[in-house]
């Protein structure tokens, strides 16, 4: 029946929102449409030349026909394409605000109403196919954005199930799996050794490691006994705990960390922001200067002019200066990115890279190694077994064990070990010390123990034996053999290679690097040029960054874990760890190739002189739109060369991008 129960209440913890598992199939049908988009605007650009060229007759078969099927496949494209765009510009007018959506569909609207004005008369150009090419621009910039977002939610959603279950007692005293929406608090909870806690409470019954790397930042499991608090998100390792639930779903700390991940943050580029301001001055003039150029040439020439050159007002304010072409320069910017190492689809990285004056880094798995490292080691002389013997079956006992210590120690014996046939028995865990076991061997059986220095009392040996080491700081472990102290190691966290040429590099660039960290007490050294700050909880690490993009400090926040991606969403911009955890990947702007953090300050520099020259290509969209609105009023600009002119800025602005990026590719 228990079983039964457990299948039955918990489903919904092995299942990801299936609002999620359709994020491929929404980007396949955004790639539809710009493929449908680019196969009508080709073919539109074919038949639109060969009418501008060589027209035939007017309203002749040929003429009725090759016009209507060009008005027909325009139509045809708004109203399978185009809604998103319509819809989004709706929503612009419902808010009484201005957007690039406006302009976008004002410059569809123009080629759509001046080559229909063209087709009509017959003494003009048409250019339907710039319908289609508006369409696939919006639809492009759609498919980047989604496609972050929608990333962040799925990890979040994925993290939210890993810890939604738990173990409690019903009331015939059974014990019984229930989702922990059904859990109310006050409620007993079992957490498994190798189980997730998955609500926030004291500890009852139980003492042993719990593995809180992901929320505190502390490398090492942490030893929690009754009356201790633990917090959902973390793992029991090697004990059963029974605990009170004192917050359940919506108030554990993991929700808090979660929720500031549920909404998008919303900030665009610097560039982007700079075109939204622009675009809200600069679409009311360009209707102004459109409508009051229909007047004057309704009254100074026919109407055909008078819907054709103000037609050509809208098309030269088409954005692609800054809806294509600017984009497309910051993809190549990304692009130089990667090649350093950094990673990201996000073009305000580039931005915060440039402006950045503070850079926030975790300590465990970001600066330092994600596993621990043996860095010293003593050893009895002679020992009382012959030594392949001891050292394979402490290999063997402690590969069976999920503990960073554990795991540390198995490798670093491991590559100096032949293995020999030997025999263990009665392995078992001594929760929050070590492990213990018998070794077979020789004809005799002895006891043997892993673990910390209170595992056995043999105070004196310890001593002498600490005395001797030569590193002062770190975990130690002890090996008893037959009551007789055999092994000492001293493990510790080691610095990645690279972070004292970073952190220089960084204050070379007038850069403030600090150290946000849970860990209360750190066993490393680091480097000059960085601060420190110990013992943060995810809130402290928000408050550090909310305090620094208030001093306009446009801080960058580079982490691993879980507890860091809150304060990556707070930040300006934020860099995730290869090696880091998916959440914390997803919710960063980058990711760190191969954790290598010696690409930062390189892409600091980069993004220094893409910023740079990306300004002047901004100034330069403004001033060609500007003088081409004014050519467009006057008659100087039929429609189609203003398309042709409104195609040529958006190249020049990429070649610009690009140049300078091949410029600084040479350097």
């Amino acid at each position: 029946m228990a079983a039964e129960n457990k299948s039955s209440t918990c489903m919904s913890c092995h299942t990801v929102s299936e609002d999620f598992e359709d994020l491929d199939l929404k980007t396949s049908r955004h790639w539809l449409r710009i493929a449908v988009a680019c196969v009508f605007a080709g073919q539109g650009m074919v038949f639109s030349l060969a009418l501008n060229m060589t027209p035939p007759s007017f309203v002749s078969p040929a003429y009725l026909i090759l016009h209507g099927g060009l008005i027909i496949s325009a139509l045809v494209v708004m109203g399978v394409l185009g809604p998103p765009l319509f819809v989004s510009t709706w929503e612009m007018l419902k808010a009484r605000r201005i957007s690039i959506e406006g302009l976008f569909t004002l410059s569809l609207l123009a080629a759509f109403l001046g080559s229909l004005a063209g087709s009509i008369s017959g003494g003009g150009d048409v250019f339907y196919e710039v319908i289609a090419i508006v369409i696939a621009i919006y639809t492009f910039g759609r498919i980047l954005g989604e496609r972050s977002h929608s990333n962040l939610k799925r990890e979040s959603e994925v993290l939210k199930d890993r810890f939604n279950c738990a173990i409690v007692r019903s009331e015939t005293g059974q014990w019984v799996e229930k989702h922990i929406s059904n859990i109310p608090v006050g409620e007993l909870l079992r957490v498994d050794p190798g189980a997730s806690f998955a609500a926030d409470g004291v500890i009852l019954e139980g003492s042993g490691y719990v593995e809180e790397t992901a929320l505190t930042g502390e490398p090492l499991p942490v030893i929690r006994q009754p009356g201790d608090k633990v917090r959902a998100g973390t793992w029991s390792v090697d004990s059963r705990f029974i605990l009170e639930v004192e917050q359940t779903l919506g108030g554990r700390e993991l929700d808090k960390i979660l929720d500031a991940l549920d909404s998008p943050d919303g900030r665009p580029s610097i560039f982007q922001s700079k075109a939204n301001v622009f675009i809200s001055y600069f679409l009311p003039l360009v209707l102004v200067i459109s409508a009051g150029t229909a007047l004057f040439w309704f009254l100074a020439g026919t109407w055909v002019d008078a819907v054709l050159n103000s037609m050509a007002v809208l098309l030269v304010a088409c954005p692609c200066a800054l809806g294509l072409a600017t984009p497309v320069a910051i993809s190549h910017g990304l692009f130089r990115l990667a090649q350093m190492g950094l990673i990201s689809r996000d073009g305000a990285l580039i931005d915060t890279l440039a402006q950045t004056r503070q850079v926030f880094f975790d300590k465990t798995g970001t600066l330092s190694e994600s596993s621990l490292q043996v860095v010293d080691t003593w050893t009895k002389e002679p020992l009382p077994i012959e030594r392949i013997a001891l050292i394979s079956s402490i290999v063997q006992a402690q590969s069976s064990v999920k503990h960073p210590v554990a795991r540390a120690i198995s490798q670093y014996l491991g590559d100096n070990n032949i293995f020999i046939e030997d025999q263990i028995k009665n392995l078992r865990l001594i929760p929050g010390s070590g492990i213990e076991f018998f070794l077979n061997y020789g004809g005799t059986s002895k006891k043997v123990l892993v673990g910390d220095e209170d595992l056995y009392d043999t105070s004196e040996s310890m001593q002498e034996v600490l005395h001797k080491l030569h590193e002062k700081r770190g975990k130690r472990i002890f090996v008893w053999y037959d009551e007789e102290l055999v092994f000492c190691f001293v493990l510790r966290e080691r610095l990645r290679n690279g972070v004292s040429e970073v952190c220089c590099d960084l204050n070379g660039l007038d850069i403030d690097a600090r150290v946000l960290t849970g860990d209360p007490s750190p066993d490393i050294k680091f480097p000059e040029e960085i601060g420190l700050e110990i013992g943060l909880t995810s809130a402290d690490k928000v408050q550090y960054v909310t305090d620094s993009r208030a001093d306009g400090k446009f801080p960058l926040f580079v982490g691993d874990g879980i507890n860091d991606t809150a304060a990556m969403t707070a930040a300006s911009g934020s860099i995730a760890m290869d090696s880091g955890v998916g959440l914390a990947r997803s919710a960063a702007m980058a990711i760190l190739s191969e954790d290598r953090l010696t690409a930062i300050p390189e892409a600091i520099r980069l993004s220094r002189s893409i910023h740079k020259r990306l300004w002047g290509s901004l100034l330069f969209a403004a001033l060609y739109n500007l003088v081409g609105v004014f050519l467009a009023a006057v008659g100087a600009l039929t429609p189609v060369i203003a398309a042709i002119i409104m195609l040529i800025s958006s190249f020049l602005v990429m070649y610009r991008a690009v140049s300078q990026n091949s410029y600084i590719k040479k350097r």
